[in-house]
């Protein structure tokens, strides 16, 4: 092993211990961290408001401080996002991590020294090296958001926090990866894959790491269409100009290119071998370990793992789930790659979870809800979840359902199952009911055509959403495709996870579906008839659930733009 390697191994044992000291009793270290961050905020703006200093216990906790969501808070971050100090925490913003909110102003999210000293993926790489001690015999490739994607107006940087994590690595921990940090700030998709396909093939990689299946398909799948033009330029020592990359970035990543005629020859080999096809199995034969998302929509993906890394059927490289993960937080840490389960990760943030039917069922009553501790849940119930963090957020609504599937050494195994009220999300779009209605009314503007009645289903099956629209009247084909186009265009505008996972084709193109007339009062006739109360066949205008409902005897026409609005 290499002293880059050995020096991740062993800053990976050291950081998992503070996570092994709480597995030693859960439900107290939970307390003294809820006590600790109190003690830490206490003489913030928001701590006063809502007498920190005071609280002594959960029971404090949930008495004196609301639960939130980031609308609420919204005001104060933007206010931080200025240059404010000591309005959520005592210490100061390094980065704000970026995502979409609910309508289409972006959340900025507070990253503080603390949450940063944190470790979640430290812990979980600790682990991950425990069970595959081979994974970091050769070279790392992980993809990742850019860490810096601009500045807010006091000059704090926004962007991604494990963009950060990489582009801070020491240089002797930077030569374990086999892909430059700047790799991640090119912009255009494709031109981003290709070049980690560039600098990954030319290198005998053990370990692929990165959130979402789709990735690790996709860049099976250009290696191979591809070829060709890989292999070339492995062979001259060249980075194709058939791709749109900036020329401050080809003017770093070029100079770290070499010739290598030797790998082009047995990449040329390795597909002769294949009958013409490029296969990691083949490129990549030591691989000896993948993390990615396991659970959820993502298994459709995982399926075809075998396609490009077992062949042959001689056995897939082990394959372990990243993790229940958000922008807000890392929430939970798989020990094992048995399932898509991870523990709760008690040492980072404080855990409240309410049972899923409470809120499904009173979603407008929150008093009626049971807040949990993680002492108070039982294995196969679901529940939401409400965090308290080290960087400013005090019984965050996170508005996802996870289902706690087993418990290790006394703290729950959880799954991420779905996000709650109003939202939905299948490869991290999280697309939510407000973001739809806005984009149906600007395409109805547009096009001048009438939608009283729509829906949105996920259909986690193809990676893409259905819209069900019924229209005064059935629109020419034409007109229908420009309605589908502008919703799309529009979500993309509201919602840079949408945006994004659509660049990226991780999110395929989304379809129109146009409902014969009548179709919605059909729909709600048909509740009632079923013993439903007509008001209560409330319309369901984003279907949380990411199963699609094919309604062939209602659809008029089905129209789609293509597998890329741009």
């Amino acid at each position: 092993m290499s002293l880059a390697a050995t020096l991740i191994a062993l800053k990976a044992r050291l950081g998992a211990r503070p996570f092994q000291k709480a597995l030693k009793d859960p439900v107290a270290a939970q307390h003294r961290l809820l006590r600790a961050i109190l003690e830490r905020n206490k003489d913030t703006e928001y701590g006063r408001a809502y007498q920190f200093g005071s609280i002594r216990s959960l029971g404090d906790y949930q008495g004196n401080v609301p639960v939130i969501s980031y609308e609420d808070i919204r005001a104060r971050i933007d206010r931080m996002t200025h240059g404010e100090a000591n309005i959520l925490t005592a210490e100061q913003p390094i980065l704000f991590a970026q995502t979409s909110g609910t309508t289409g102003d972006p959340k900025y999210i507070p990253v503080t020294p603390t949450c940063r000293k944190g470790g979640g993926t430290t812990v979980w790489l600790h682990y991950a090296r425990t069970d595959h001690p081979k994974m970091f015999d050769g070279k790392i490739i992980t993809i990742v958001s850019p860490a810096v994607e601009g500045h807010t107006p006091c000059g704090i940087p926004f962007g991604s926090t494990s963009g950060m994590v990489v582009r801070e690595l020491p240089g002797i921990v930077q030569s374990a990866y086999a892909v430059p940090y700047e790799v991640y700030e090119v912009e255009d998709y494709d031109a981003k894959y290709y070049t980690l396909l560039r600098f990954g093939l030319a290198e005998n990689i053990t370990m692929l790491g990165t959130a979402n299946p789709s990735s690790v398909v996709k860049l099976a799948e250009m290696a191979d269409r591809l070829a060709d033009t890989l292999i070339r330029d492995i062979r001259d020592g060249t980075l194709s100009r058939d791709f749109e990359i900036k020329p401050e970035l080809r003017s770093k990543l070029e100079p770290r290119l070499r010739a290598d005629p030797a790998r082009a020859a047995q990449l040329e080999q390795m597909r002769s071998l294949r009958g013409g096809r490029l296969l990691p199995a083949d490129y990549w034969p030591d691989m000896a370990f993948i993390g990615c998302w396991k659970g959820g929509t993502v298994s459709a993906y995982l399926d075809q793992f075998p396609t490009w890394y077992d062949p042959d059927g001689k056995g897939m490289p082990p394959v372990r789930d990243m993790g229940y993960l958000a922008s807000e937080a890392r929430m939970s840490i798989p020990v094992s790659d048995h399932g898509a389960g991870g523990v709760l990760s008690i040492h980072l943030n404080v855990y409240e979870l309410v049972p899923a039917e409470d809120i499904d069922t009173r979603p407008d009553d929150p008093d009626s809800w049971s807040f949990l501790d993680i002492g108070g849940v039982e294995v196969g119930k679901e529940y939401y979840v409400f965090i308290t963090t080290t960087g400013g957020l005090y019984r965050y609504d996170m508005n996802d359902v996870i289902e706690v599937v087993d418990m290790y050494q006394g703290a729950p195994v959880v799954e991420f199952r779905r996000k709650g009220r109003g939202m939905t999300n299948l490869t991290g779009e999280k697309l939510s009911v407000n973001q739809l209605i806005k984009a149906v009314g600007s395409a109805a503007k547009e096009t001048g055509l009438s939608a009283p009645h729509f829906k949105a289903e996920p259909d986690g099956d193809n990676s893409r959403y259905v819209f069900k629209v019924e229209f005064d009247e059935v629109p020419p084909e034409e007109t229908a495709r420009q309605f589908l186009k502008t919703v799309d265009e529009t979500i993309s505008g509201l919602n840079i996870e949408w945006k994004g996972k659509r660049g990226s084709g991780r999110l395929r193109g989304p379809v129109l579906q146009v409902m014969k007339p009548g179709w919605y009062d059909r729909g709600k006739q048909k509740l009632v008839a079923e013993g439903r109360r007509l008001f209560q066949a409330k319309t369901i205008l984003l279907d949380s659930k990411a199963t699609y409902h094919p309604e062939p005897d209602e659809t008029a026409m089905e129209v789609a733009p293509g597998e890329s609005h741009q």
